[in-house]
């Protein structure tokens, strides 16, 4: 028996491999040594000839370009699951005047991330900042652009600006990013101490709106061109909601249906929310059950604000 590499050199492997004809292949893709594939005869069989080894070569190099792949995949993996980590909040921020809920499903179970974002940012005054996007595509580059754009939107939010210049700042951002990946985005400044709404939208689904009465609306926010297009103006629509009202927000995810028109989903949707539940988790977690109970194809959102409102005598920050 020739000199067996030292992973095959134990009392063990010898003792099997005894008598036995053996090939030892490489296993080489794109330059790089993944190890080796052994292939074995028992001694009452025919040892390997010349023809075995180019057989035997070409399964070793195709084997070979699947580990290189794998290795692929599970560091991609890996690295949208830390992107994921250090992009989206975890726990929901406790604020004043308003409850928030929210659920976040990418699409592959195996990347765990994907284009969809969002975001509650506390402004001045007790207000705050409600964002949804949604970035074209799955996987780790949509990913890296939605980073970008959430990471945009927190910044130009600390200068305070209202939503639609806001949107407009953002899509000039985006000129500058070197692609041409489009986003959608919702943006909304509640101001609890009023009970005033502003919103804006670059391309976005509307969101739904349930008073404490049970009545629900689809709010008609002017719709600007997406994220990316450029050089796109965005209207804002202002509105006063009175306390205990539920906003949802939400990517099309949660509502794309084949054969149904998605208004007509949002319509439903806010049809349920006027379902009594224990707390706005319960409600968020009902929402996603009803909507997809055997799993899902596209990256899902849900951002839930109950806008419960300061009293007018509340000290103010």
């Amino acid at each position: 028996m020739q000199q067996l590499p030292a992973e095959l050199d134990s009392p063990a492997a010898r003792l099997v491999l005894k008598g036995s004809s053996v090939l030892l292949v490489h296993l080489v893709a794109h330059g790089g040594a993944l190890g080796f594939l052994v292939f074995g005869r028992k001694p009452d069989r025919p040892a390997f000839v010349a023809a075995d080894l180019t057989a035997c070569e070409e399964v070793a190099e195709r084997a070979a370009v699947a580990l290189h792949n794998a290795r692929i995949h599970s560091d991609e993996a890996t690295a949208s699951a830390v992107l994921q980590r250090s992009l989206l909040p975890t726990p929901p921020p406790r604020l004043p005047g308003v409850e928030i809920a929210y659920r976040y499903h990418p699409s592959s179970h195996t990347t765990q991330v994907g284009g969809d974002w969002f975001d509650v940012i506390p402004l001045p005054g007790h207000r705050v900042g409600l964002v949804i996007g949604d970035v074209a595509g799955h996987g780790l580059h949509a990913a890296v652009v939605m980073g970008q754009l959430r990471t945009a939107v927190r910044t130009l939010a600390t200068l305070d600006l209202p939503p639609g210049r806001l949107l407009a700042q953002l899509d000039a951002f985006a000129q500058h990013l070197g692609h041409t990946q489009l986003a959608t985005c919702l943006y909304c400044v509640y101001d609890p101490t009023t009970g005033r709404s502003a919103l804006a939208s670059a391309g976005h689904l509307p969101p739904v709106l349930v008073g404490p009465d049970g009545s629900n609306d689809l709010l008609k926010v002017p719709v600007g061109a997406p994220i990316g297009v450029g050089s796109v103006t965005f209207d804002t629509l202002e509105l006063l909601t009175d306390p205990g009202s539920l906003l949802l927000l939400c990517t099309d995810g949660l509502v794309e249906t084949r054969g149904q028109d998605i208004e007509e989903v949002l319509h439903a949707l806010g049809r349920r929310l006027t379902a009594q539940h224990s707390s706005l988790e319960d409600t968020c977690e009902a929402l996603m059950r009803r909507q997809h109970p055997e799993g899902h194809h596209d990256d899902i959102t849900v951002l839930m604000a109950r806008l419960n409102g300061i009293p007018c005598d509340s000290p103010r920050k």
